[in-house]
């Protein structure tokens, strides 16, 4: 009975070990060179057209981009994060998803994961934002 107990306690080191290994190689195998994308938050009219901003009811009516927390919202009631228009940001990854249009035909969009910065170069806010409203530099 010690020997499988004491056979158990490797094996389950070992994978710990082997665990610890893939995510050290996961989270540092990155390209040092590669810079995060800079983009611009807009309120074009692609973006408009499609729901995903308009005018923050705050008394000042600036523009805001809509998006999502977790992750891609396209209805209204699934939008729980607010950008302000015209804020720089930093986009830490990206999606596709299958959308419909209202003719009832699928396409697909991208949605990036962006992380705004205030003016002093601070992370204000991050979500998921359509890219309708995402200007690359």
């Amino acid at each position: 009975m010690r020997r499988i107990v004491t056979w158990a306690i490797w094996i389950i080191v070992i994978l710990a070990i082997i665990g610890a290994a893939y995510f050290a190689w996961q989270y540092f195998s990155g390209d040092e060179n590669e810079e995060p994308e800079q983009v611009t938050l807009v309120c074009s009219q692609d973006c408009a057209d499609r729901g995903q901003c308009g005018e923050a009811q705050s008394g000042n009516d600036a523009a805001v981009v809509l998006g999502g927390k977790d992750g891609p919202a396209v209805e209204a009631n699934q939008h729980d994060v607010v950008f302000l228009a015209g804020s720089a940001a930093t986009v830490r990854g990206s999606m596709e998803a299958t959308l419909l249009d209202s003719d009832g035909r699928e396409f697909n969009q991208t949605f990036s994961r962006v992380e705004a910065l205030n003016p002093m170069g601070d992370i204000a806010e991050t979500g998921w934002v359509a890219d309708w409203c995402i200007e690359r530099k």
